[in-house]
């Protein structure tokens, strides 16, 4: 790892660049995480990737984390349009670079996107592919619980690859805990 010191904050559009890099090699790294395509975010460009940053929804953030000048982990919540699930945040497109794996960063990262959230809405999901129990365990480390499977959500080539749904209710911190064992699914 790099001797710089790591820093965590919400990216600004000027980061768009360096964002758009990043997510793309995790794509490439691991396409049966990330729901599009690297050729479809690639082919997007920049506006996408500004437009993300932006968000659309009040509360919507991308947080960064940087080693340095150097964008090494990100992190985003979104929120639904819909005013009868306005207090839903979803957790996507988390990502950090492999020299960066086994250090702090991937937690400072998500506790600050878990704070964001806490802030905004009442509830934050997300998704982790099944047969990855290291992000599991991770999530749950940080006070995941689960709510279910998705199944087939995600078709990478002609391959299908389920994903559990991650539950963090902020008013009843521990009411998806124990859910994580009635979903089935085995870390």
């Amino acid at each position: 790892m790099n001797a710089a010191p790591l820093a965590i904050r919400r990216l600004a559009v000027a980061d768009a660049p360096a964002f758009r890099d990043l997510r793309i090699a995790g794509i490439v790294e691991n396409p049966h995480y990330f729901g599009a395509p690297a050729a479809e975010e690639a082919a997007a460009g920049l506006p996408l990737f500004e437009s993300r940053i932006r968000g659309s929804q009040p509360g919507e953030a991308v947080f960064g984390a940087f080693r340095g000048a150097a964008l090494v982990g990100v992190a985003g919540m979104s929120r639904p349009a819909s005013g009868t699930m306005k207090h839903r945040g979803n957790l996507w497109g988390v990502y950090v670079a492999p020299a960066e794996r086994g250090g702090d960063t991937a937690e400072r990262l998500l506790r600050a996107v878990i704070e964001h959230a806490r802030a905004h809405v009442d509830v934050l999901t997300g998704h982790v592919t099944v047969g990855n129990p290291r992000a599991r365990a991770f999530y749950v480390r940080l006070g995941f619980g689960f709510s279910g499977v998705e199944h087939k959500i995600l078709k990478v080539g002609d391959r299908y690859h389920d994903q559990e749904i991650l539950v963090m209710d902020f008013a009843a911190p521990s009411a998806y805990l124990a859910a994580e064992s009635a979903s089935g699914v085995q870390p």
